[in-house]
């Protein structure tokens, strides 16, 4: 008889694994009891709306196999190793840089090794400069003294510097008086900006802002010995004509929004919209009742209803999305545009001065990291001339006060930003286990490869743990011989943190037969806590019940006392929106699934900033999180039918 280990050999040198009925009687372990939250053994259960409840009756995954699937996952986890490779070893995979192709590479190798089929590249698009993100420092000098700058980033597809640049620090002026005073001192000498000062009228938060200036900057540079632009008119008219505001959703925010609305004679109401630098779109549904205009919009997350009250102070008023019941609301507030100067603007005399850059707060000891609008149509003659680094919150304190107490303050940065000349393509990374009855039916598990790559991140929380979690789910499977009625299919997303790119274009690319076939699409992007449940429609719910149950009462994490389960829970209407790949299926009438994650991980501590490192991961959370994916997985692929579809009644014919 063969070890185990011969097995396993055989299946990763990519044969598909029959296992005589006596090795599996032998190898394949019972699952260990479940338990309730008291600690009690008790049968296996379902988590259903927060209640334990019976698994529902439902053949599934063969037993034996999954209390194999399970020992693997629970006692041979090798996802902490996955994660630290991604994150030590390659580091930030920003959409289209280096480490991110690396990452598809080294993943496409793993899917390989382990034995999956068809382990491959799907390009999805190219993009135009690829940029790399070197070493990056700061200094503050005051005399003698030096102070090192904390945290500090730019914004991805920015300039950087050529080797360390040292100059004086001088606060952005605000009116004649102060441009005049500092002129001679502005070539050379970081700029910094005030924390109340935007770039533009109603631009606040850390990136949009950042992205409003820089784009502020490159028109006060292509306007410097132009004529003045036209005055702004405005109607006289409570609600008629251009505005201009911000849209913020809880404590972050800062989206700058315009737009330009019409009123006609028979009292309806017509206009655009746009967000940041984008085009002026039409919005629809316009009406004015009562002082409160409204109207519905659509953007790549989907379509929202905005409501303003009109007062004398302007707009105010939230929009909510229409396709995601659980979405925030946004608060949005909008005011008339300022008057155009008359002659060179503020902005222009110090751009013409050529300072070495800009410095702007993030107004936390967090910083944030995005990218520059326009990435992807980037020219030699579209990049940024002009650099912004942005810094701490306690990092702009300790500079601001020196220079309000009178001190000569010099700042040196390094920032090797590297943009190089493409085009380069883009890729996801897909493998497959295959189906032995239905192959052309498939359970995709997924998980966004691409990060931001701010100095310091590591791209853990987002995404190293969805992605490790999905590779793990893979090797799981694997070495378990497992061996689904449908296919398993694994893909690795890129273009996610810049809307999604390679979920779509992969949706996109598949035929209405193809899309017909795809029984859900399992999404992990949540960090790294637990996978603690799945949101579902009513029809779905007994399906997904039994797919999950195996994993509760089984993994106990000691910190939080209890044990890690998922728990299904029901909404009248599946999301057509959201903020991850599940939203590219859902999009098209295919079952997405984003994973609850629950945990006593701070998601927005790592999101987007220097803190997202290895040190931030929970490994017991990843092992439930990649073990419950792939008991889920492999329970979906063997179930008899398909998973339930939302029919949306047809509208009834034109008479």
């Amino acid at each position: 008889m063969r070890s185990m280990r011969t097995l396993a050999l055989s299946f990763a040198a990519g044969a598909v694994l029959a296992l005589p009925s006596l090795v599996l009687a032998q190898a394949l372990p019972e699952l260990p009891p479940a338990h309730d939250d008291q600690g009690n053994e008790v049968e296996t259960y379902a988590v259903v709306n927060g209640e334990m409840v019976a698994p529902p009756a439902i053949p599934m995954g063969e037993p034996a196999m999954i209390a194999r699937i399970f020992d693997e996952g629970a006692n041979r986890s090798q996802v902490m190793d996955i994660l630290t490779h991604l994150a030590e070893e390659i580091g930030p995979r920003l959409t289209g840089s280096t480490n991110a192709e690396t990452a598809n590479r080294w993943a496409m190798e793993q899917f390989e090794r382990w034995g999956l089929h068809n382990s491959s590249l799907f390009e999805w698009g190219t993009i135009p400069y690829r940029f790399d993100r070197g070493e990056s420092w700061g200094k503050v000098y005051q005399g003698r003294d030096e102070h090192a700058i904390t945290a500090l980033t730019t914004l991805a597809w920015a300039p950087g510097t050529e080797g360390a640049a040292r100059g004086k620090a001088i606060r952005m002026p605000a009116t004649q008086e102060e441009f005049d005073a500092v002129r001679e001192q502005l070539p050379g000498a970081w700029v910094i900006i005030p924390t109340d000062l935007s770039g533009r009228r109603g631009v606040r938060g850390v990136t949009g802002s950042a992205n409003a200036r820089y784009a502020a900057r490159q028109e006060a540079r292509d306007g410097i010995g132009k004529p003045a632009p036209e005055p702004v008119v405005i109607p006289d008219d409570p609600i008629a004509g251009p505005w201009a505001g911000e849209l913020k959703v809880g404590e972050r925010g800062g989206y700058p929004c315009r737009m330009e609305i019409t009123r006609h004679d028979d009292g309806s109401v017509t206009g655009t919209m746009a967000f940041g630098e984008g085009e002026l779109k039409a919005f629809e549904n316009g009406s004015l009742e009562d002082g409160v205009l409204a109207f519905e919009y659509e953007t790549m997350r989907g379509r929202s209803r905005y409501e303003f009250r009109v007062s004398d102070d302007g707009l105010a008023g939230t929009s909510k999305s229409m396709e995601d019941e659980s979405a925030p609301f946004r608060d949005i507030a909008m005011s008339r545009p300022e008057p155009a100067p008359t002659g060179p603007s503020m902005l222009e005399q110090v751009v013409a001065c050529n300072p070495l850059g800009y410095v702007s707060s993030s107004n936390d000891e967090r910083v944030w990291t995005s990218s520059i609008s326009g990435w992807r149509e980037l020219t030699g003659d579209s990049i940024a001339k002009d650099l912004e680094v942005i810094i701490s919150g306690d990092d702009y304190d300790y500079i601001n006060s020196r220079i309000f107490d009178g001190a000569e303050l010099e700042l040196e940065f390094d920032m090797s930003n590297a943009l190089t000349e493409g085009p380069f393509p883009v890729y996801n990374t897909v493998a497959e286990i295959p189906g032995t009855e239905w192959p052309d039916e498939v359970v995709i598990v997924s998980a966004h490869l691409d990060s931001w790559n701010g100095p310091g991140s590591q791209g853990v929380t987002d995404n190293g743990t969805g992605s490790s979690v999905t590779l793990e789910a893979a090797r799981i499977l694997a070495a378990a011989g497992a061996q689904p009625k449908r296919t398993i299919r694994f893909i690795l997303w890129t273009g996610e943190e810049q809307g999604l790119l390679g979920s779509r274009a992969y949706v996109e690319s598949l035929s209405d037969e193809e899309k017909a076939k795809i029984v859900c699409c399992l999404v992990d992007d949540g960090g790294t806590n637990t996978q603690g449940g799945i949101v579902c429609i009513e029809p779905m719910k007994e399906y997904l019940a039994a797919a999950t149950a195996p994993i509760n009462g089984r993994i106990w994490d000691e910190e939080d006392g209890k044990y890690l389960n998922c728990n299904v829970h029901t909404v009248e209407n599946m999301p057509q929106g959201g903020g991850s790949d599940h939203a590219s299926f859902n999009s098209q009438g295919i079952p997405g699934f984003f994973w609850d994650e629950i945990g006593r991980s701070v998601y927005g501590y790592g999101w987007h900033t220097q803190h997202d490192r290895l040190d931030i991961a929970i490994p017991n959370y990843l092992r439930q999180s990649a073990t419950n994916t792939a008991i889920a997985a492999y329970n979906l692929a063997c179930a008899p039918e398909m998973l339930a579809r939302e029919v949306k009644e047809e509208e009834p014919a034109a008479q």
